[in-house]
């Protein structure tokens, strides 16, 4: 795969964007919406895997943490820095809730919203700390 190339660009939304996950992570479905946001088309989406869109700022350990499925498959809501195709990046509300069939796990259905000044300030904030503490070690 492919890495994308971080910009200092800051890409804007205001509609919600939705897709699906199965349980490694491959999305299955994606809105017209969260295509348009991450510049890929609708069919390029199915297949991907969704930590394409993991922004190099976002540290790793914020991202595994959110991301596992060894933690007892919670819902979880989070403010992320995502990266577009073209390396220009979005800030958004995500909230992840597990998807099932049958009492059987099959994925995720994740909802992004546009983020606020306020929660993008405090994540910024929680990744330098993260940041700083990496280098204490």
């Amino acid at each position: 795969m492919n890495h994308l190339i971080a910009l200092d660009i800051e890409y804007t939304f205001t509609k919600n964007l939705i897709y699906e996950i199965d349980t490694n992570g491959i999305i299955t479905y994606a809105n017209a919406n969260f295509a348009e946001v991450t510049g890929f088309r609708r069919n390029e989406l199915i297949g991907k895997n969704h930590r394409a869109f993991k922004h190099p700022d976002v540290p790793d350990e914020i991202y595994e943490t959110l991301w596992s499925t060894d933690d007892k498959l919670r819902k979880w809501f989070s403010t992320l820095k995502n990266i577009r195709r073209d390396g220009m990046y979005f800030w958004s509300n995500i909230h992840c809730t597990p998807k099932y069939k049958e009492a059987e796990l099959v994925g995720f259905i994740i909802v992004h919203k546009p983020a606020s000044k306020i929660d993008i300030e405090e994540e910024i904030e929680r990744y330098a700390q993260y940041n700083n503490n990496r280098g204490k070690n």
